[in-house]
């Protein structure tokens, strides 16, 4: 059957009917002709296709729907309805429908309805929603202060930890706009970016002022704009900011006060930040181009450049501290010694050097003129241990040639019969005389050691250590590397008076019972040990550091380059170690 649809009431002319009919088998919709009695006369292919016999009305919407085309009793009455479809599978379709009743009947087509399936649009407006409904919660129940707001920047809604922030409940922060509690300091008038990190100030309900950072984000649903704004309390970091502020201040107070000054460079990005306090030490002028260490290696000493160059880069390389000193020239051709501490600090993307600088060039001086100094004691020293050795050989000599044969002389006197004494007397002197004579030969070789002179080392000391042993009633243990040969002079004196004064002190101090010498080399060094078994070192470092004789043993070490070691426990005796390098 041919019915024109009529969307016009006036175009009911055949041509006019042809087109309507046109549109309507054509339509993506579902078009149905009803008559007075509301039956259906007409369907459109869609409406036909939609119509099949398992699908009805629900039975909710179906009065509803009735009373809709019922209530079309005059020409040009319009409804809209959505109502749903159900078969008997259980499928479930949602029908938006749209009628108009015609001016005149056409063909018995009193009623003209449109047919939209809206079933898919109304699932996703669902999903959306439920989407919304999550994310509310989520919103709701974070632990950071959250609000959401519209394209007019008015408050839809805040969770429970904005509220806190901003101290008011929900209901006197909703519907209020964002800038009643947000402001920045740039622009009173609020406007949002969106972005991450941004300072803000936030008014609280008792009007008191909060830094904040804002994290924003925008959402598009619908068609419309909606803003998520995420508030973070930024009075810690702001806190922790003038704290740092202030460190940095005190940091560059202590450092003029200290007369140093400090620079950092920026490995990767190569950049460099020199202080004006590091300029001044540098000898740098303040307006000068300092951007890297090409600018800074020119105020080096050309000697020194290539050393400090590569301590920067080991530092950078390995990331631990170092020390260094170096010259630079400054004004005039003057050089300054400059001492350097610094540090590669490595953090993700980013390493930097950091140094502190100073002038040292009058600690320099100073201890130049020390080491000048010192190399001059060590050379009095030395000159005064070869004017005692003299003057021992020279006492030496006058005991043994002058003391030493009058006494001979007046022992031969004494024994001469010619001589009227009493026996008894004469017994004595004889004795006496006799014991004089001994002294004085001991003391003679005790001051110039003939053997030491004319045998070595090793058998002046074998001699001696047995001799001082004999005197105090000790038991001897003597060793020496077999084929040991001749060494200088300096050296074999400075270590037989070493031994003399540490076994002198054995007899004296030590109450030991056992006496223990051995002469080694190894390592290029002749290595001497005097060891006992007595009481050991008093308990007081600083006395045994006064003690003539162990300053004696000490500097006689030195002065040949070599070194003094102690090894004492109370009550297990003293052991003195000498160790004295010897050429090859």
């Amino acid at each position: 059957m041919n019915l024109p649809l009529i969307a016009d009431p006036g175009a009911t002319g055949p041509a006019g009917a042809a087109v309507l009919q046109m549109l309507a088998e054509t339509s993506p919709l579902g078009v149905i002709g009803f008559d007075a009695g509301l039956a259906v006369v007409y369907r459109n292919p869609v409406a036909a296709r939609w119509a099949e016999p398992d699908w009805l009305v629900h039975a909710d919407d179906r009065p509803g729907l009735i009373a809709a085309r019922q209530a079309l009793t005059t020409a040009g009455d319009r409804y809209e309805q959505i109502y749903r479809w159900v078969s008997a599978a259980g499928g479930l379709r949602w029908i938006k429908e749209t009628a108009q009743r015609l001016a005149e009947t056409v063909e018995g087509i009193c009623v003209i309805a449109h047919q939209a399936d809206i079933t898919d649009a109304l699932d996703q407006a669902t999903g959306q929603s439920q989407r919304l409904l999550r994310q509310e919660g989520l919103v709701r129940c974070a632990a950071d202060p959250m609000l959401t707001l519209d394209a007019d920047l008015q408050v839809l809604s805040c969770n429970h930890a904005a509220e806190r922030l901003l101290g008011a409940p929900a209901t006197d922060i909703e519907g209020r706009p964002l800038g009643r509690w947000l402001c920045t300091e740039e622009a009173p008038a609020l406007s949002l970016t969106v972005g991450t990190g941004q300072a803000m100030t936030l008014r609280h309900a008792h009007g008191a002022t909060i830094p904040v950072t804002a994290s924003i984000s925008l959402l598009q649903l619908r068609g419309d704009s909606f803003y998520t704004v995420i508030v973070r309390d930024a009075r810690e970091q702001v806190r922790l900011q003038q704290q740092l502020a202030a460190a940095q201040v005190q940091q560059r107070l202590v450092l003029q006060a200290a007369g140093m000054g400090s620079w950092q460079r920026d490995v990767d990005a190569r950049r460099l930040r020199v202080s004006a306090e590091a300029r001044a030490v540098l000898g740098c002028a303040a307006q000068e181009l300092l951007e890297d260490f090409e600018h800074l290696i020119l105020h080096i000493h050309p000697a020194d450049r290539d050393a400090v160059s590569a301590q920067w880069q080991q530092a950078i390389d390995q990331g631990l501290p170092y020390e260094q000193a170096y010259r630079v020239i400054v004004a005039e051709g003057e050089t300054r010694w400059i001492g350097e501490r610094g540090l590669c600090l490595a953090a993700p993307q980013q390493r930097r050097l950091l140094a502190v600088v100073m002038d040292v060039t009058e600690q320099r001086q100073r201890e130049a003129e020390l080491a000048a100094m010192a190399e001059r004691l060590r050379a009095l020293g030395a000159q005064l241990v070869q004017v005692q050795e003299h003057e021992r050989r020279h006492l030496a000599r006058e005991l043994h040639d002058e003391i030493g044969q009058q006494l001979t002389a007046a022992l031969i006197e004494l024994r001469d019969p010619a001589l009227r004494l009493p026996q008894a007397l004469r017994t004595r002197w004889t004795e006496q005389f006799g014991g004089l004579i001994e002294q004085v030969r001991t003391l003679s070789l005790d001051l110039s050691p003939a053997m030491l002179v004319d045998l070595g080392l090793v058998p002046a000391l074998r001699g001696y250590a047995q001799r001082q042993a004999t005197l105090g009633g000790l038991s001897l243990s003597f060793s020496a590397d077999e084929g040991l040969g001749r060494c200088t002079p300096e050296i074999e004196n400075a270590l037989f008076r070493i031994a003399q004064e540490a076994t002198t002190n054995v007899l004296r101090h030590a109450s030991a019972t056992r006496l223990t010498v051995s002469l080694t080399q190894a390592a290029g060094a002749l290595h001497l040990v005097i060891a006992d078994d007595g009481v050991g070192l008093p308990a007081d470092p600083a006395e045994t550091a006064r003690h003539f004789g162990m300053m004696g043993m000490r500097e006689r070490a030195a002065l040949l380059g070599g070194t003094l070691r102690l090894a004492s426990r109370a009550g297990r005796g003293l052991s003195i170690e000498a160790r004295i390098p010897v050429g090859h």
